[in-house]
């Protein structure tokens, strides 16, 4: 009996059903992929945004700073009143006033003079002149205080304002008063095609007082409707009330500015809305789509303050549509578009005006559904014949091709002639083509692979033991890991993993334990096994360090699980920090006082005999004293040395942040005065050290810590010459070669002034990122160093100061006499230079 084969869709099937789905989907349009192709006319529109609006329109927003200075909102009206007699005045040639004045203004000083004038006339009966003189005193105060007749009176003297007016989306559910029919459209091209095109109705209108419409020439809706996923990509140039048609705010405007009479306002439904020369085009729903220019601010603003007080020359506003709404915080109003997220309405209704007046729209032409369906179906016959026939390689590349044709051609349209085509559909059907076709074929093949691999097992576990049996345990390990662990296979690893212990060769052993632990973690304990082994790892095999040939090497012996962490000296090591040519660097704790150190071990040449190795370990421990005897801020702290199982050591100052090499780089050099403050501390502590007898050997970059807190610290205090003295029998330090002395480099006896031209080769490669000797071999350089003038730094880097130049030129002169004497000198140039 053969088990059951899986059995797939042929690919030509799995082409048609994906093609009918996305067909369906095209003509349904289901709001979840509706939104997704959304987000592709989202992300084009931001492509767009590279036209300039209409330079005639300009935003007086009441903003924070008005609203600051001015007083908390609502302010009266007779405010409202001055900003627009200031506008008026500055020439501007229509007025959108964003802001809705449905009843009368709450003014509790008005309603009490109101009431005192009916109550006075009976109480003051005998002295009419009184009675006339205290009547008149009230009449003039109700004038002023009468914010509404203020307001009224400027509407009326300006005579081009165009207010708001609101509906509540949806169709009235019963009779209701037709409103400000004067503001109507009474031109409808095509009355038979009602039932046939659709407008957005609305109800219990919020209109302006009468008060304050009779004195306007327009007054229009201000309905913001976002689509579902609330963004707002269109505009509603009419709504429907009562059989009636309210144009837009901004349409309203248009009107006003081109002087077009309302009486010929034309409507086409499910086409345009003429308005004049404007045409704006409008859907089957009677939407437009609204083109933005750029985020928040790409029309100019003024602040309403700013306005009233005089401080915006005319100019900017002169026989231009001025339109003021809040844009303050709390009481704009702010929506998401495509050109950002709390976009102001009134500058929303800015973008509208500015495509009408320049005829700049986004649009459905007539001949996109074809297009898009053809699409469709051209990518379907790809993904249904052409598709299964190419290789992995080439249906790749072609379908890549093909997406981007698609959203290349979709992206063209929409940007350069603003024709939104929708793309996200064949877009779907091509990508959802290529990975259900290619996973189906990588299933077939790993069906295929599995086969031919069950019969390879046995081959590797052979191959593996032969490997093990001839002491190959990593290619042994290599072949193991290709077998399924099974319980048999549990065992050959656990075996492979005692033979790499036995070797000591923990991390490896680890890896085995770790392979089986995927599969069974308590395997014989190996959870407890691959503990010690990390521990042993990271602890070290110290008897190997600084050895001699042939000494025996050091072992680390694991005693269950509670077995004592590796140690050096009476350091607890904790792990490993780093390696050198010298030796290795471990994290060490002192038990004693609980305090972290680092503990640097020192590696030995092993060619030395034991006369001379002596001699060394002596020098070694009397450098370090010397070293640990220094205290100075600038200068890292040594606490201990020894030797443990002949690995000699030094315990220090755990440092936490980064050496100064970085800061060499031209790219990142730092600031002149930093560098000047950072050298003047090195120098600092050089004076220290060399007052104390103590000669440091290999100043450079390297070797000077810059801390987390912001100080500085010297390292490696003696380390160059330990390092030499395991390498030759006098003791001389060849240190880092760029940085050497002229005197180092003759084999000369040193003293600190050889630090200060190392520490002024150091200042010269801070300022330049360049060092002041360079040679293509080490003869060449060591040969600059002794006989030839460094570079000038101000060629490198022109900030350089001459005096700091000076300074350079003195620490690198050739004969130590000449040179600074001491670090204290140099110090105080330097601090001198950098306090000017």
């Amino acid at each position: 009996m053969h088990p059951m084969k899986k059995k797939f869709l042929p690919e030509f099937v799995i082409g048609i059903l994906l093609t009918a789905i996305t067909l369906g989907a095209f003509l349904l349009q289901p709001d979840v992929l509706e939104s997704l192709e959304l987000k592709t006319y989202d992300w084009r529109a931001y492509l767009r945004q590279n036209t300039a609006p209409g330079s005639e329109i300009a935003i007086v927003a009441i903003d924070d700073d008005s609203i600051a200075k001015l007083g908390r909102w609502p302010w009266p009206r007779s405010l409202i009143a001055q900003g627009l007699t200031a506008i008026h005045a500055a020439g501007a040639k229509v007025i959108g006033l964003n802001i809705l004045f449905t009843e009368p203004e709450r003014n509790q000083g008005l309603v009490e003079i109101r009431n005192l004038k009916e109550v006075i006339p009976p109480l003051v009966t005998r002295n009419n002149t009184a009675k006339d003189k205290i009547m008149q005193e009230l009449s003039d105060a109700e004038m002023r205080l009468d914010n509404d007749a203020l307001l009224r009176e400027s509407l009326r003297q300006t005579a081009n304002v165009a207010l708001p007016m609101y509906f509540n989306i949806g169709r009235s559910l019963g009779e209701e008063e037709i409103v400000l029919s004067s503001h109507t459209l009474s031109l409808l091209e095509n009355p038979d095609d009602i039932t046939r095109f659709a407008v957005t109705e609305g109800n219990n209108p919020a209109v302006p007082l009468g008060i304050f419409a009779e004195y306007v020439q327009a007054v229009g809706h201000i309905n913001i409707v976002p689509d579902y996923d609330g963004i707002v990509r269109n505009e509603l140039p009419v709504i429907g009330f009562q059989g009636e048609y309210y144009p837009s705010f901004a349409a309203q405007i248009v009107r006003q500015q081109l002087n077009v009479p309302m009486e010929e306002v034309k409507l086409r439904l499910g086409h345009s809305l003429t308005i004049g020369r404007a045409v704006i085009p409008v859907d089957a729903t009677g939407r437009m789509l609204i083109n933005y220019y750029g985020p928040v601010g790409t029309f100019p603003r003024y602040s309403f303050y700013d306005v009233l007080n005089g401080k915006i020359d005319q100019a900017a506003l002169r026989n231009k549509i001025v339109i003021m709404g809040q844009m303050a915080t709390g009481i704009a109003d702010l929506h998401v578009t495509p050109a950002g997220h709390n976009f102001p309405g009134v500058e929303i209704t800015a973008t509208i005006i500015s495509d009408i007046l320049q005829q700049n729209f986004m649009t459905r032409p007539e001949w996109a559904h074809n297009a898009e369906l053809g699409a469709i179906i051209f990518i379907g016959l790809f993904v249904m014949l052409l598709l299964p026939r190419l290789k992995a390689l080439a249906g790749a590349i072609a379908s890549l091709v093909l997406f981007a044709g698609v959203a290349g051609a979709g992206t063209y349209f929409f940007v350069s002639s603003g024709y939104w085509l929708k793309v996200f559909y064949a877009l779907f059907l091509l990508s959802s083509g290529y990975v259900i076709i290619t996973s189906k074929r990588f299933l077939v093949t790993e069906r295929k692979k599995e086969l031919v691999e069950a019969g390879a097992i046995e081959t590797n576990k052979m191959l593996g033991l032969s490997f093990q049996g001839q002491g190959m345990l990593d290619m042994a390990f290599d072949k193991f890991r290709k077998c399924p662990i099974d319980d048999q296979m549990k065992e050959l690893l656990y075996n492979l993993g005692l033979d790499l212990e036995r070797k000591r060769q923990f991390n490896k052993a680890a890896a085995v334990y770790e392979h089986i632990a995927k599969v069974d973690p308590k395997y014989k304990s190996i959870d407890e096994r691959i503990k010690q082994l990390k521990a042993a790892s990271e602890g070290a095999v110290f008897g190997s360090i600084g050895a001699k040939k042939g000494a025996a090497e050091g072992t680390v012996i694991i005693e269950g699980a509670s077995a004592a962490a590796p140690t050096l000296g009476r350091y607890e090591i904790v792990k490993e920090l780093g390696r050198g040519a010298m030796g290795t660097v471990y994290l060490g704790k002192d038990p004693k006082i609980n305090r972290m150190v680092a503990i640097k071990t020192v590696r030995f040449d092993d060619d030395i005999d034991e006369a001379s190795a002596k001699q060394v370990k002596e020098r070694f421990f009397r450098e370090a004293e010397s070293a640990g005897g220094l205290n100075h801020p600038n200068i890292i702290k040594i606490y201990d040395a020894g030797e443990d199982h002949e690995v000699s050591y030094i315990a220090m100052e755990l440092l936490e942040g980064e050496d100064l090499k970085k800061y060499t780089d031209k790219q990142n050099l730092l600031p002149i005065a930093t560098v000047l403050d950072y050298v003047s501390k090195v120098a600092d502590g050089l004076d220290y050290a060399h007052r104390q007898g103590v000669i440091h050997r290999d100043i450079k970059p390297a070797n000077i810590m810059l801390l987390k807190d912001g100080s500085l610290r010297i390292t490696d205090f003696g380390i160059a010459r330990i390092a030499a003295s395991s390498k030759t029998q006098t003791g001389t330090v060849l240190g880092t070669p760029s940085y050497m002395s002229p005197e180092q480099i003759a084999g000369k006896k040193v003293d600190g002034r050889s630090d200060l031209f190392s520490l002024g080769v150091m200042l010269f490669e801070l300022l330049t990122g360049t060092k002041p000797f360079t040679g293509d071999s080490i003869a060449e350089l060591l040969y600059k160093i002794a006989n030839e003038k460094h570079a000038d730094p101000k060629t490198l880097n022109p900030s350089v100061p001459d005096n700091l130049a000076k300074i350079i030129d003195k620490a690198l002169e050739k004969n130590p006499d000449a040179r600074y004497q001491n670090g204290a000198e140099i110090s105080a140039d330097i601090k001198a230079l950098n306090n000017l």
